[in-house]
Order: C-alpha cells, then sequence, then structure tokens
C-alpha cells in the first residue's frame, strides 16, 4: 500500500536495537522512502580511513568532506545501499573496523551538522522513515511519528554477531558486547546531539519480540497518522 499524505517518521534507538532492519521492511510494504543515517557516519568513516590514515591529528575533518559525494539509494527490495564518489561502499562500511571509529566523527558538531543538512535535503518533499541516533530529537524535531526502540546488550550484541555472519564473517562475541557497551555510553554522553528518548516518543523495547511484531507495530502507528 502507498501513504497518500506526506509523513516522516523518525525511529531512533542504540547500536543493534534492529531500526535499520524495521525501518527497511516497513518502508517497503508501505511505499515510502527509508535513509539509513547510521549509514552515513560509517560512510564518513571508512573515507578517512581510506584516505587519512592519521585522522586523528586532523584539526577540521569537514573540511575535506566539501568535495566528497556521499548518496543512498533505496531499492524495491529493501535494500539500502550507499555510495562515496560513485562507490558502492555498502558493504565496506560495515567492517567491524569503522564500527570502532565511528565515534571519532559521530562526536563531532560540525561533521553531525553536515550530516544533518545532507539528511534533511534527501528527504524533499517524500513520505520518508530514517532511523539513527538523533532523528527525532534533533533532525527532525518535529517528525509525525517518533518512536525509541531498544533492546538488551544480549540481544542486540547477538543481533550484531548475525548481521556479521551473513555476511561471512567471523567476529568475536565479547568484543562485538564491549563494542556496543563503549558505543553507548560514546552515544549517551557527547557534547552534542547525544542519545536520548524524545519527550513524545514512543518507547519500544524489542528484546522478546520478533521482526514481524516490530514492523507490523510500526507499520500501524504510520496507517494509524
Amino acid at each position: 500500500m502507498n501513504i497518500d499524505k506526506r509523513i516522516t517518521v523518525a525511529v531512533d534507538g542504540p547500536a543493534g536495537s534492529g531500526k535499520s532492519s524495521v525501518c527497511r521492511k516497513a518502508a517497503v510494504d508501505l511505499g515510502i522512502q527509508y535513509i539509513d543515517s547510521g549509514a552515513i557516519y560509517r560512510a564518513i568513516t571508512w573515507f578517512f580511513m581510506k584516505n587519512y590514515p592519521d585522522f586523528s591529528k586532523l584539526d577540521e575533518p569537514v573540511e575535506k568532506l566539501e568535495c566528497v559525494k556521499i548518496t543512498q539509494v533505496f531499492g524495491a527490495d529493501g535494500n539500502a545501499r550507499t555510495f562515496v564518489d560513485g562507490e558502492d561502499v555498502s558493504i565496506l562500511i560495515r567492517e567491524e573496523s569503522v564500527a570502532r571509529n565511528i565515534s571519532s566523527f559521530s562526536d563531532n558538531k560540525k561533521i553531525r551538522d553536515f550530516v544533518n543538512s545532507l539528511l534533511r535535503r534527501w528527504a524533499g518533499e517524500k513520505s520518508i522513515i530514517m532511523d539513527g541516533r538523533d532523528i527525532g530529537t534533533v533532525v527532525f524535531p518535529d517528525a509525525d511519528i517518533k518512536i525509541y526502540l531498544d533492546a538488551s546488550v544480549d540481544v542486540r550484541t547477538s543481533r550484531r554477531v548475525k548481521e556479521y555472519s551473513d555476511l561471512g564473517k567471523n567476529v568475536d562475541e565479547n568484543s562485538i558486547r564491549n563494542q556496543i557497551i563503549q558505543r553507548d555510553f560514546n552515544d549517551k554522553n557527547r557534547e552534542f546531539a547525544p542519545l536520548k528518548i524524545a519527550d513524545d516518543a514512543l518507547y519500544v523495547d524489542t528484546s522478546e519480540m520478533a521482526f514481524e511484531e516490530v514492523v507490523d507495530m510500526l507499520k500501524a502507528l504510520i496507517n494509524r497518522k
């Protein structure tokens, strides 16, 4: 089915809470646009890791992004592909090394402003579902629907390990769990746009929920709106 009126759906939550997969499926079913904001920060991290190995020494990393073209394509099959200067980096940005370094850029206010401007421009006049860490609090504070998806650390660790496994990668579960815990701390305690629940967001713990249950809940909320 297709949504007749323009609607903006903001879905926030910590790493591994199931945001991206749920939003992608709901977007396909409803015929609206999905935007993966986290992939943009991953793409930026990948870009710096590839081109500036000593990126921690850069005074103003955002200046290096001025001539970089970052795009994202959402296909009818539900896959969101991310490109950097025309190169499809969708798989490359899922490397564990990228996840370990992402906070170096997601904690930078100027880079966050750069990404937010990009996301708002992409949203345009379409109905969208966008997931991330500060979509309902900063990027789209007036979103029609705001949802905060959460899950226990153990559940999120299992999901992330499976995600790597599906990509054919074997990772250490304890390492992934520690990485998630550290990422949670960084996201919730950063100075600019920390991860938090918007005052008007619906909080949903997905630890004991099946994937389709969460998708159906999201679709019902959108249809009701």
